[in-house]
């Protein structure tokens, strides 16, 4: 019956007039609970309007609670019956019994802005009703959850914390740039789940837009932060026209503000200069560009307007668009994940399949129109894939590097390359989080008809301060790895697909982007997802 209710639970349906009769309704095994307003009823199905939006569930296999309900079938004008419903219960719903404490984790949940409230509250209430029938799922439009889970009889319950100190898991913004300690030392270490420190929720893009005038089409990290601290303030020093650069800034309270600061100046030692012309909001700055000469500015990739939006290069220097491909797989730098970040390790795996279902299709759908990009897994442009391997045959290598662009080229030929993209190696917290949410969409990817039969091939790329020789056998070891972890754990899908698996590894030839890891280290590592 669950994934019944969960078919429909995803449709979310034009406004309708808000009625007063505030109802809960159950299924019969009591696995979902959802609570809201009836605004509309077609025959079988129930519109609901809830704290996530309307939502439709077949009325045939719920009860309605709450001494309301009788009243709704009396009074409503769109045709519900009480044989609708598999039964009407008019007083109120009992309080559900206390959870037990042995084997329970009992959290406060805290927030990094309200937005990402927001983010949570749809999260937990698309879960309470699309949860799976070992889990007994209680959801408030506050925000509060609890889950039982009667097999293991673990339980957990997440509070709305008073502040942020006191939280035990908080949702935020995190980087993964700069520098982090080590959490996960082998694949299987975050794959399995048992000792998360972070789980991804989102992801947010940030593009730079420059006026036309400024005769550049690329920018790095290091001249963003030099420009916004008034260090560099004509376009010629950083190969463009000979043209004063007006920065342009959201203001510093401002989320945007927030991010560029922790994405753009702070890994290079910067502060923002006092003298930046601030504006209010990026519709503003969106449309300053274009009448401002030598402007430039940071703005959410959903409000950039493309005919401004340039280049982003990291440390190395590889220059990334802004395309939704990068940004998914990570190659573009001005990406902040949203992670649920916990202060101490769960006791039990419950809100580790809470948090886990931020990364499926239907959680995803529903955070977009929260202004988070989806990051299901997308396939690159084949002209993208052409121009990479294309490159190899002009490239100046050395004896190693030929050896592994020979193999590079023929391996790759034939395949397409997903934007699925790893952290390879040992893992912070943050990369293991961002790992599990791709592993996790990886897994329903696979999962489609279409890809069945095909070969599932895990590449690696690396650097390595000992050298290409180095950094192509770290690049091998650890898509082996990852290889070795996905065999593991995709059993089932590999074997009901047809899907062969394959790893390679080629170090520091034709890169899709900078690889620098966040745990120090000699050697770095990425591992990208291709098909055919």
């Amino acid at each position: 019956m669950n994934s019944r209710i969960a078919m429909f639970l995803f449709c979310v349906l034009a406004p309708a007039p808000v009625l007063a009769q505030t109802v809960e309704l159950r299924s019969t095994d009591d696995f979902i609970s959802v609570e809201g307003q009836i605004v509309g009823f077609n025959g079988s199905l129930l519109r609901v309007r809830t704290s996530v939006g309307v939502i439709s569930v077949p009325a045939s296999e719920v009860v309605c609670y709450g001494v309301e309900c009788n009243k709704l079938v009396s009074s409503n004008t769109f045709g519900l019956t009480e044989s609708a419903f598999q039964g009407i219960v008019s007083e109120p719903l009992p309080a559900a019994a206390p959870l037990p404490i042995a084997g329970t984790d009992a959290l406060q949940i805290g927030f990094d802005s309200p937005i990402l409230g927001t983010l949570y509250r749809t999260l937990a209430g698309a879960y309470a009703v699309a949860s799976q029938t070992s889990n007994a799922v209680e959801y408030t439009p506050s925000g509060e959850i609890s889950i039982q889970n009667s097999q293991t009889d673990q339980s957990a319950i997440l509070l709305l914390a008073g502040s942020m100190e006191s939280a035990g898991v908080t949702v935020q913004a995190v980087s993964l740039n700069g520098a982090a300690p080590g959490e996960y030392s082998m694949p299987s270490d975050w794959a399995t789940g048992a000792q998360l420190t972070h789980q991804m929720l989102g992801l947010k893009a940030f593009s730079v837009i420059v006026a036309p005038n400024a005769g550049i089409s690329e920018i790095t990290l290091n001249d963003l932060a030099g420009i916004y601290a008034g260090e560099i303030t004509n376009w010629s020093q950083i190969g463009g026209a000979d043209v004063n650069i007006l920065p342009l800034q959201m203001p510093n309270d401002s989320a945007v503000n927030k991010e560029v600061v922790r994405l753009v100046m702070e890994p290079s030692g910067k502060q923002i200069a006092g003298n930046i012309l601030t504006m209010a909001d990026e519709a503003g700055i969106s449309a300053a560009i274009s009448q401002f000469p030598g402007s430039v500015s940071i703005v959410g990739t959903a409000n950039a307007d493309d005919a401004f939006v340039v280049d982003v290069a990291g440390p190395c220097g590889i220059a990334v668009a802004p395309t939704p491909f990068n940004i998914v797989a990570g190659d573009y730098p001005l990406v902040r994940p949203i992670m649920a970040r916990y202060a101490a390790r769960p006791k039990t795996g419950l809100l580790t399949d809470l948090f886990d279902f931020a990364s499926e299709d239907v959680a995803q759908r529903l955070f977009v129109s929260e202004g988070f990009i989806d990051f299901n897994a997308v396939q690159q442009d084949p002209a993208e894939k052409n121009a990479r391997l294309s490159g190899l045959l002009a490239a100046s290598l050395d004896d190693a590097q030929r050896e592994a662009a020979a193999e590079m080229f023929q391996v790759l030929f034939s395949a397409n390359r997903l934007s699925t993209t790893f952290t390879g190696g040992v893992a912070s917290g943050p990369e293991g989080g961002w790992n599990r949410a791709v592993l996790i969409d990886l897994l329903d990817t696979l999962a489609a008809p279409s890809n069945a039969g095909r070969e599932i091939i895990f590449v690696g790329f690396g650097e390595s301060t000992a050298g290409s020789a180095a950094a192509i056998a770290a690049s091998a070891a650890a898509a082996a790895a990852l290889r070795a972890t996905f065999q593991e754990v995709a059993a089932d899908v590999i074997a009901s697909g047809g899907n062969t698996v394959s790893s390679y590894g080629f170090g520091n030839v034709a890169p899709s982007t900078c690889i620098d890891g966040q745990v120090a280290g000699s050697e770095y590592t990425r591992v990208e997802v291709w098909i055919r």
